[in-house]
């Protein structure tokens, strides 16, 4: 062997090493201590054992049990040539200078070698450590085997032994040289094998076994040893191994892939080119239509478009009749709605009234196809015939009570988004625009079109004007029939009559179906209604022409007092009726006494405000004196006040033992009477008939029968399927995928930039803790007081970037009702709205600062000057930064509460916080649960950073006169932190994560977030 130490018995040998060359067999000089060998030409390595050239193996004794090839042993052999393939043929030997970055630190002046050689005989090889060729320690390895390992561009040698046997130099490197670390121990009881050597072609090699692998790591921060190697073997031409090239791979498929790639990248390039081309064309025209717009501001007449297209818009809607019959709503065993009927034609308004919790928003929701919880059950007819669900919504507009729009835009922008992404895809952008225009025209708000729609504590523009913004955003896809609830809620008596008229002057000037909701409306507004729905309790009072509703009251013994507005009379008349107890026979129930009980009956249809109001209120039927007799009895006071309570008791006990036992209650006698009236009258008999003759005239029509009816019947025989002919009229194709995302992602980025407080606040924070931390970090040192700052301001980015992230709850949040609304009424999908509010809402917020605190914090701090270690501190910063909004939007879509969303983000930071690798060290957790370190993202952003900067510094400290040198990787061991897991697994977790939340917030969002009512 070539080593000249050795293991006898457990007993560590130690001679002299020879010099010269390998071929000078047993004549070679030894080398003397202290002293390097003068290798012979053509031989390198410590002991010149190894052949650099075939000049040096001339004359080399055959191996193999070759003599001589001409039978003379005295002739030099000749064709002898120096085999460098690395494999052992005999006898194999390597040179090798150790490249572990931290090992050559802390050996400067003098190179740590590593000298490896074979010997196939008996499958033994050698491996020793020198520095400065000065043996450090030495390890046989036992039961070898090699293996090659051809590649087409790189050939592979592998060493396999199975056991192993080390022991140090006393004294030497690492082995108590000067008090030093002395890992004699170690070797012996430590390293065992399996052992594995191996070189790649142009890579290197690389020296591995399990205990001494974790040692490098936890000393110098790397795998294994890493060599580069120069070996040779003096062979016989005749001794090569053979090597056959393997076939060159065959990459047609992969030519035929990047050449259609290529061509497809020119074909998107040149569509693309096209499409600017276009929109050059067509920008002009674009701004000369909004210049029109501008300069015309209330002079409506001065903008046109071309007569093909002015003439389609109007005309791009179907009138639409709607009759329903025996509708109910049951939500468990509670009946809300009970037998419900009506009919409204194109071109009238119908009103819907009654008191509070009469069941009037629930009725609309019903006639519009919303998404109710309960059970839904009766009749409803378009033109005589029923229609699917689908194809109803898209004839119908749909107005909540809530206005809910974007505040940062304009009034005319609001519009305009709702015309883009709902009208057909084949009109044309102008068109789209002019028919925005001529909504608002219509409603009266286009001198306000450049006014923002403001929100609370920054108003814009009146309630009024906002309630006719929210009916424009419908009325602008010209729906057949338009649905309102209330939409008078909330405005003064002059703007609710402003509304109101808009309304009316839509139905009958465009011949269009409108129906709303009302609450107790002035006289002048209720003088323009078509139709009107009284409901009480969920039961239908009236249902029929409203000019009808005087005389067929009056009809059943409730005449309206002259002078007094109807609709007031009504809610009273149904309110007393509901609130009647139904207990008539007590005659000595005094008046004041009835009159308090019906003025104090708790129900669900009466607010507070509201009872308040009975109080003073007497029935028409109640005489004056008996008001006067309650004004004037104070000793009656305490009296009233008893009972009052004692009737207040019990009605609270009916109804905590109604709301148990689950049933409705049954609705009072005065109220059943009315019901029971209206149902037996020839309104309702007239609204059943006319229905029932539309559905058949429909069914004759449909089936091609030539049936022609007189009167009514004929004029509703002329209605057209609404589906059919919106159909063919203009397609159900809105706006595409593309159009929507680019929409959205234009409204998104206006609302954030138009409303910058919260991103100049990331933005100046970011700039300005970043100068904090470099002030306070300020080039910090290499020691361990340094390496104590380097962690400490990789903690503190981390705190500051992940709960910072917990100000984007409220982005979602405070558009949740938004998105439902406008995802019900068809506007967009759910993955358009979601993706444009990635890219042009979150990342602003989370990408840009980032970028920005670690360009200021890295320099100022002074952490390791290099290009790559710059870069990956700044990638790991930006997928935790997006890693962490992923979490916080998956919060803020899956709870509705912002306050709960914000208690579940703190909880949710603050245990990623205490795994992070710091506070707790990793090995100091029970293994069963080490997997919490593994799901904190902080952690694996933490262990990065730390990695990135720590895993090859050198740290120096100096105390009491004794200077200290420690790698940081070994202290990074300490902490529980690998030095190998930058990019596996923190950085391929973090990208985990962040497609895992992303993902998961959409499905919530696409599957759970629904309008239901």
């Amino acid at each position: 062997m070539a080593s000249a130490s050795v293991l006898q018995d457990g007993a560590e040998l130690i001679v002299s090493f020879p010099c010269d060359s390998l071929a000078d067999g047993e004549h070679r000089r030894l080398r003397e201590p202290g002293e390097s060998c003068d290798c012979k030409d053509g031989w390198g390595g410590i002991n010149c054992n190894v052949c650099k050239n075939d000049n040096a193996c001339t004359g080399f004794p055959l191996a193999g049990g070759i003599s001589s090839l001409d039978g003379d042993d005295d002739v030099e052999v000749g064709n002898m040539t120096c085999y460098k393939g690395g494999e052992t043929v005999f006898n194999n030997h390597q040179m090798c200078d150790v490249t572990n970055r931290k090992i050559i630190d802390m050996l400067p002046g003098r190179p740590p070698q590593v000298t490896f050689s074979c010997d196939s005989s008996d499958g033994t090889c050698a491996f020793q450590f020198w520095t400065a060729q000065v043996e450090s320690f030495y390890c046989a390895l036992e039961q070898c085997s090699s293996e090659n390992q051809p590649g087409y561009d790189t050939n592979s040698t592998v060493y396999a032994c199975e056991k192993v046997k080390c022991s140090c130099v006393p004294g030497r490197f690492i082995c108590g040289e000067d008090g030093s670390v002395d890992i004699g121990e170690f070797l012996r009881e430590e390293i065992k094998g399996p052992a594995k050597f191996s070189c790649v072609s142009g890579n290197g090699c690389k020296f591995e076994e399990p205990a001494m692998n974790d040692l490098i790591n936890s000393i110098f921060g790397d795998r294994y040893i890493t060599l580069t190697c120069e070996g040779g073997e003096c062979l016989h031409y005749s001794q090569v191994p053979g090597y056959v090239r393997p076939p060159k791979p065959d990459n047609t498929l992969w030519l035929a892939l990047s050449a259609s790639s290529a061509i497809l990248f020119v074909l998107i390039a040149s569509a693309s080119e096209s499409a600017r081309s276009f929109a050059r064309h067509l920008s002009p025209h674009i701004a000369g239509l909004w210049y029109a717009g501008q300069a015309g501001g209330g002079e409506y007449g001065q903008i046109r478009l071309p007569d093909n297209e002015a003439a389609k818009l109007m005309a791009d809607h179907v009138p639409a009749s709607l009759h329903f019959s025996s509708l109910t709503y049951k939500l468990g065993p509670r009946v809300i709605l009970d037998n419900i009927a009506g009919s409204v034609k194109p071109g009238q308004v119908m009103a819907i009234m009654g008191a509070s919790g009469a069941g009037k928003s629930t009725l609309l929701d019903i006639l519009a196809r919303k998404g109710k919880r309960g059970t839904v059950g009766g009749t409803t007819l378009v033109n005589g015939r029923e229609v699917a669900d689908a194809e109803f919504k898209g004839v119908m507009g749909f107005v909540d009570q809530e206005d809910t729009l974007m505040s940062t835009l304009t009034v005319y922008e609001t519009v305009l988004y709702s015309a883009l992404l709902r009208l057909p895809r084949e009109m044309s952008y102008e068109a789209k625009k002019y028919r925005t225009l001529e909504t608002m025209n219509e409603l009266g708000i286009l001198g306000i079109k450049d006014s923002r729609i403001g929100e609370s504590g920054k108003r814009s523009i009146s309630g009024g004007e906002k309630r006719r913004v929210s009916i424009a955003c419908e009325l602008v896809t010209s729906p057949s029939i338009l649905f309102l609830d209330e939409p008078t809620s909330g405005l003064d008596a002059f703007n609710a009559f402003n509304v109101v008229e808009s309304l009316v002057s839509l139905a009958r000037n465009y011949n269009r179906t409108v129906i709303f909701t009302i609450h107790q409306p002035r006289s002048n507004i209720v003088a323009l209604f078509d139709q009107l729905v009284l409901l009480a309790s969920g039961k239908l009072v009236y249902s029929g022409e409203f000019a009808k509703c005087h005389n067929y009251f009056t009809s059943i013994g409730q005449p309206c007092p002259p002078g007094f507005n109807i609709a007031d009379f009504l809610i009273d008349l149904t309110m007393h009726a509901s609130l009647d107890s139904g207990d008539n026979s007590d005659a000595n129930t005094s008046d004041e006494t009835s009159l308090l009980d019906e003025s104090s009956t708790p129900t669900t249809n009466l607010g507070e405000e509201e009872l308040g109001l009975r109080t003073v209120r007497v029935r028409p039927s109640t005489p004056p004196g008996d008001e006067t007799e309650l004004r004037t009895r104070p000793n009656s006071i305490a009296s009233s006040t008893g009972r009052y309570l004692k009737h207040k008791t019990s009605q609270l006990m009916e109804a905590v033992k109604t709301t148990a036992t689950g049933p409705t209650k049954p609705i009072s006698a005065k109220l059943a009477a009315l019901v029971d009236s209206y149902s037996a009258s020839a309104i309702a008999a007239e609204i059943k008939a006319e229905a029932e003759a539309l559905r058949r005239q429909t069914a004759l029509t449909d089936n091609g029968e030539a049936g022609v009816s007189a009167g009514a019947e004929g004029v509703m025989n002329e209605l057209p399927d609404i589906a059919l002919e919106t159909t063919l009229l203009r397609g159900r194709k809105r706006a595409s995928y593309g159009t929507q995302f680019r929409i959205l992602s234009g409204r998104a980025f206006k609302n954030l930039y138009r409303d910058p407080a919260l991103l100049t606040a990331h933005y100046v924070s970011s700039i300005v803790l970043a100068l904090i931390c470099g002030l306070f970090f300020h080039n910090v040192t290499n020691d361990i007081a340094g390496f104590q700052n380097r962690l400490g301001i990789f903690f503190f980015t981390l705190a500051l970037f992940g709960f910072s992230c917990l100000s984007s709850l409220g982005l979602f949040a405070n558009e949740r009702i938004l998105f439902m609304r406008e995802r019900a009424n068809g506007y967009y999908s759910s993955f358009t709205y979601f993706s444009s509010k990635i890219l042009f809402d979150i990342l602003p917020l989370r990408l840009v600062p980032p970028l920005m605190f670690g360009g200021i914090v890295y320099p100022l701090v002074g952490l390791v000057a290099t290009v790559p270690g710059f870069w990956k501190f700044m990638l790991t910063l930006v997928l935790f930064n997006l890693t962490t909004a992923s979490v916080v939007l998956l919060l803020s879509i899956a709870f509705a509460s912002i306050s709960v969303a914000s208690l579940v983000g703190t909880l949710v930071m603050l245990f990623n916080l205490l795994f992070t690798g710091l506070l707790i060290n990793r090995e100091s957790v029970i293994p069963a649960m080490q997997w919490l370190h593994t799901i904190s993202f902080f952690h694996a952003a933490f262990e990065a950073l730390a990695v990135n900067e720590l895993r090859y510094l050198q740290l120096k400290e100096v105390r009491y006169g004794v200077e200290l040198d420690v790698p940081a990787a070994t202290i990074l061991s300490v902490f529980g932190l690998r030095a190998q897991s930058f990019w596996w697994p923190n950085i391929s977790l973090l990208g985990i994560f962040f497609v895992l939340f992303t993902s998961a917030s959409f499905v919530i969002l696409h599957i759970f977030v629904k309008e239901k009512r």
